[in-house]
């Protein structure tokens, strides 16, 4: 069985490596290259920081709830969920690498090329229900009802 669930396991594993590392004052905080960059959940409608379960501190894009493809997202997942979109929380967005054109949402008996996409997996949540959109980066979000796990965290 695929939950939306997963993208938040998949991505706390992500993370909980760097739970362990620190940066010193001499330390370069310049990521290394083709190391995964993971943005890691919220717990609040804000950009706040909120303690993941790795316990490091992380923060959406302040801007994030307000681009156009994310706000849309979020008023489908309140229509969904009937809810106002104020009640709508984004649990977790990342930049992400699709195996293949399906986007992370294969459907049954559908074909999709077989090259790597570019992407963004969203997941939000309200107190009753858990949703996960994808979208090319830069496109428009698609609701997954089930999604998959085709894809690497840090696109």
């Amino acid at each position: 069985m695929r939950t939306p669930y997963r993208f938040a396991v998949v991505l706390a594993l992500a993370v909980l490596p760097l739970s362990a590392c620190g940066l010193s004052g001499d330390d370069d905080p310049s990521p290394t290259p083709g190391a995964p960059n993971p943005t890691v959940p919220a717990t609040t409608p804000s950009s706040t920081a909120s303690p993941t379960p790795s316990g490091v501190a992380a923060t959406l894009p302040a801007d994030l709830r307000t681009r156009p493809p994310v706000a849309a997202a979020i008023a489908d997942a309140a229509e969904r969920a009937k809810v106002s979109p104020d009640e709508v929380v984004i649990a977790a967005w990342s930049p992400v690498t699709f195996s293949n054109g399906s986007l992370g949402c294969p459907k049954k008996g559908m074909s999709y090329t077989q090259a790597l996409v570019e992407g963004e997996v969203l997941l939000l949540r309200t107190d009753s229900s858990l949703f996960q959109y994808t979208a090319r980066t830069g496109g428009p979000f698609n609701y997954c009802a089930d999604p998959s796990s085709d894809y690497t965290v840090g696109g």
